[in-house]
Order: structure tokens, then sequence, then C-alpha cells
């Protein structure tokens, strides 16, 4: 996922865990940023393909059955390569055997831009957009709902090496050359006030939300925090990022809202606690109103030393957790926002040298209960996740 930052000194640093089994090569997308890492084959690569209006589907089926969303939510992530093997697709299914486990978060659009399953809608066909990563994502979503299951699709929104070199002129675009900028990793983004950007991602949600997601969750919404963000040309914006940023949110939001579909946002963890926009965009007071749920990013392990006081925070996973929800709770409540629309992404992952343990992981879930949070969702870019995790104490 679109992972959340360290405490920042200009740039922000954006951080991403890199365990993955051998067969396998990280691409970073960010889940939630870590976040955002999407596991895919060695082969993969990314291909530019002109639109072509021939031979694709003229009509959509009708919406098929929808879960409602869970109260309290406790969910986990999966890349669309592990929900499209049978192989990962079982591991994930059999965490919810016996679990308090009832949603999961899937792949819809990563950061190479491209789709982990091919689209319905004839126009998202038409540019080839679509891969073959879940070759039935309408079984993968039906196996899940028989068990109670309910589906978020995510969508890394912005960062789109795919759709930036089709339509340059809805991309951030590079003072120097006039063509698409490009972060650290060589990816392009698109910009956040861009009409035909927001209606691309309005397709995509709709197409998912027909073939059977319950949710739509949108990461990476955000100007980028990483590579030369000197030379972003932002000479032909109208607004300030955090404006721009809440206008993106209310277009979304309220066509949204008129086709029923909810939708979560995922911002960094930082914006729980700063003052500004930290940079990207991203103010919570600003994005909250325009979504179901907001979803912070606040892994410990992506707090530099010595924030909120804490020596090293991601071996105080309680500590950091605690005190980064509690600052934004408070923040909502100023503008009357109640707490219960926070859905935290927590750390089950190892970074910065610290192990983490069934117990670290626990230890999250339980700061965030003792503060009246009691929805989740966990980031594993391995997706792999201790079990014993989500038995019921009780078994």
């Amino acid at each position: 996922m679109d992972s959340p930052q360290k405490k920042p000194t200009g740039a922000l640093t954006f951080m991403a865990a890199v365990l993955i089994v051998s067969v396998f090569l990280i691409v970073e997308t960010t889940g939630p940023e870590t976040g955002e890492n999407v596991v895919a084959p060695a082969t993969t690569s990314i291909d530019v393909v002109a639109p072509d209006e021939s031979a694709v589907p003229t009509d959509l089926p009708a919406i098929p059955f929808h879960i409602t969303t869970p109260d309290p939510l406790h969910g986990i992530y999966s890349t669309g390569w592990t929900a499209g093997t049978t192989k990962g697709l079982n591991h994930i299914l059999g965490l919810f055997d016996h679990s308090i486990l009832n949603a999961v978060v899937i792949d819809i659009k990563d950061a190479t831009g491209k789709l982990s399953y091919e689209p319905l809608d004839p126009h998202l066909a038409a540019m080839h957009v679509g891969t073959r990563r879940i070759a039935h994502v309408d079984s993968v979503i039906q196996q899940f709902h028989e068990k109670g299951v309910y589906v978020i699709g995510r969508i890394a929104v912005f960062q789109d090496p795919f759709y930036a070199p089709l339509h340059p002129k809805d991309a951030l675009l590079d003072s120097r050359t006039g063509k698409p900028w490009n972060d650290y990793k060589y990816t392009a983004w698109l910009r956040p006030d861009s009409e035909a950007v927001q209606s691309y991602i309005n397709d995509i949600a709709r197409d998912a939300y027909n073939q059977g997601f319950d949710e739509i969750n949108l990461d990476y919404v955000r100007f980028p925090s990483d590579g030369a963000l000197k030379y972003i040309d932002l000479t032909e914006f109208k607004k300030n990022k955090a404006d721009t940023m809440q206008d993106f949110f209310r277009a979304m939001g309220t066509t949204f809202r008129q086709e029923g579909i909810p939708v979560s946002a995922d911002v960094f963890g930082l914006t729980m606690s700063a003052a500004d926009d930290v940079g990207i965009g991203q103010k919570a007071t600003l994005i909250a109103p325009w979504v179901d749920a907001l979803a912070p990013m606040v892994y410990p392990s992506h707090f530099y030393n010595g924030s909120y006081g804490i020596p090293v925070p991601a071996k105080e996973p309680y500590k950091v957790i605690h005190t980064s929800l509690s600052d934004g709770i408070a923040k909502l409540a100023a503008v009357n926002i109640p707490k219960e629309k926070l859905r935290p992404w927590l750390q089950d992952f190892d970074l910065v040298g610290v192990h983490y343990t069934p117990e670290m992981v626990e230890a999250q879930i339980q700061a965030a209960h003792d503060l009246g949070i009691d929805s989740w969702v966990l980031w594993d870019p391995r997706n792999i996740y201790s079990k014993e995790i989500f038995t019921p104490k009780d078994e």
C-alpha cells in the first residue's frame, strides 16, 4: 500500500518491505505503502498499448451480491498474484477458518498501473489495462463471499506508469522536459486535478463493484514524496496540494455515494499528528468527510527513532499506535468526525531490523481497541500472516 512515512525532513522518506518468496520479484506499489509491495513474477513487464475498440463486450452484467460492511472490520491484505494462484488463494482463505477475520483487501490496480484481472467495462477493455493475474475474479470473490468475507478492492490511484504515457496531459510533468515526471523508481504519477483521471478511476471502481467487490480502497491518493520533487511542474494547478486533494475526494466520494459504493482511503500515518499536509496534500480532516473509512498507515517501523519520544518506535508498537491514533481521534473530533471512521492499517511485517512477532501485532490491535477503535486491517507484503493472531481467545 501507500506506506506511511517517517517524520518528514524535506522530501518524505518512502520505505518498502522487501521480504518475498524465492520465486517472486518485488515490484513496488503501497498497499498501503509499506506496505506497498506487489509480488510479481520475474517476467513481469509493462506494455503500453494503444486502445483497440474492436472485440470488446458491449454489456455489463447486473450488479452481483454484496456483503454489508462488517462492524467491527478485521481484515488482511492480498496481492493480486497471491489471490490468482490456487496455493496462494487457499492459504488466504484458510486464515478465515475459525477466525476473527471478516475482510480481505485485494489489489485491483497496483503500481504497475495494470489491473489484476480483465475488466468488463468496454472502454477499459479497449485500453488493454487488464491482466490475467486473477484469471477468474468472480470465482475468487465468490469463494470469499461463501465464507462471509467482505471483499475490498485496492486501487493505487495516482502512481501509474501505464496510463501516464498514454495521456501525458493528465500526468504530472517534468519542468525540464515537458514529459511525465518520474519518481526515484522511475514511476510516473497522474494529476489529482484531472477530470479525465477521476473518470478513469471511477470506471475502474465501478467495474470492480460490478464484478463483486464490496468496497473500493483508494491508495496512493497523494502527491509524490520521493524523487526530484522540485522539478514537478505545478504551475497549472489552481489550488494548493491539500485543497486539490480535497477536491478529488469530494468528486470521488460524491460519485461513489450516488452509486452506493462504499469507499475507504489510505493516508500516511503522519496525518494523524501533523498540523500540515506533510508535503503530499493529505489532511485527515479534509479527506475524512468524503469516505466511509479513513485508513491511516500507522506502521511503527515507519516512524523515525525518537518519534513521539520513543527511542525505537519499531520496538514499541503499542505506544506508537496509541499515540498516533490518539492524535487522530482528537483531530477528527475537532471537526465533529467520529473516531469510528478510523480503520488503521497495522504492521505484520519485519523492517529496520525488528522481527514482528504475533505478540507485537496483537499489541497494535490492543492499542487501537483501548482507544475504542476495533476495526483494522493488517499489511504483510508476503501475505503470510500468523494464524494464531486471528484465533478467538476462547478456542
